[in-house]
């Protein structure tokens, strides 16, 4: 979605009038109708301040719905075959660590129980 489509549905859905955004904005009515209509677009400051506004990274802002970041793969999904290894490997290595621990814990109460070894 273009920014001007973007930026004029999130103002109507914020029930606000030209006006009322050009003075959270400190702009004119009329610079708010030239970015909603795509005649002009906001220096940064007021991309800043919009996106402030209306709770909004600038990436979606700008960018709409189709930004990069929306469409790029997860990368934290766990069915790759690199993060598959990696996930046994770890569940493996906790498995071993606590039979460890396990067997520690119990010569500890076998020598305490039946006395150190002489």
């Amino acid at each position: 979605m273009e920014f001007s489509k973007k930026l004029l549905e999130l103002r109507k859905a914020k029930g606000l009038s030209q006006d009322e955004l050009g003075n959270q904005l400190n702009v004119s009515r009329q610079t708010i109708s030239k970015w909603e209509l795509g005649e002009t677009t906001p220096e940064m400051g007021k991309l800043i301040l919009l996106s402030d506004y209306f709770e909004i990274s600038l990436d979606k802002l700008v960018k709409g719905n189709e930004s990069k970041s929306d469409t790029k793969e997860d990368t934290t999904n766990f069915n790759t075959p690199k993060k598959r290894i990696n996930n046994t490997l770890l569940i493996v290595l906790l498995i071993i660590g606590f039979v460890f621990l396990i067997d520690f814990v119990m010569m500890i109460i076998y020598f305490v129980k039946n006395g150190f070894p002489s």
